[in-house]
């Protein structure tokens, strides 16, 4: 029987019911849709970022009172996942000096667990070069410092920070191996 023939009274005691239906039902769905919505939010993964560290130092030569040095970055992926990295922006500094800083787009992808490096090149004063020579033939070990922020193709951007010291036996003075 079609709604506009029944009496005001039935009509008003059908909008009763389904309000009261829809009352008992919203405590049930309410929850229910919570927790699908925090069931859906889990499934968006995690994304940490590489661990970077620098992994060698090599002075390649010394022109007007700056030494040009090649450095390499060690890339450590600790996701479950390959990061396809579009970009790596640094800062490093070496005995506390600035050494190297910029952008590369040269990275190739990290494999889920696994690792790769990065080669790029900067100019430091010649005080930074001395402190390290002087530390060469002691075999003391220079700090540095290491910031920046990985750029996944995707778009998020990872930060990324590290200090620690590299050992003088890695430095070359761009006349062959170090002394022993």
């Amino acid at each position: 029987m079609e709604r506009a023939l029944l009496p005001p009274a039935v009509r008003k005691q059908s909008r009763t019911a389904a309000s009261a239906r829809r009352s008992r039902l919203l405590p049930v769905a309410a929850p229910i849709l919570v927790l699908f919505a925090a069931a859906c939010a889990s499934f968006v993964p995690k994304i940490d970022a590489p661990q970077v560290s620098l992994e060698d130092v090599r002075v390649l030569r010394i022109v007007d009172s700056k030494a040009e040095i090649a450095l390499k970055l060690r890339l450590v992926n600790p996701n479950d996942s390959a990061l396809a990295i579009s970009g790596l922006e640094y800062a490093i500094t070496l005995d506390e000096r600035p050494a190297a800083s910029g952008r590369t787009t040269r990275v190739d992808p990290l494999p889920a667990g696994g690792q790769g490096t990065v080669d790029i090149s900067g100019r430091v004063d010649i005080g930074a070069v001395a402190t390290a020579m002087m530390a060469l033939s002691s075999q003391l070990p220079v700090k540095y410092a290491l910031t920046g922020k990985v750029t996944l193709q995707n778009g998020p951007s990872l930060p990324f920070s590290r200090k620690g010291e590299i050992a003088i036996s890695k430095f070359d003075r761009g006349t062959g191996p170090p002394p022993r």
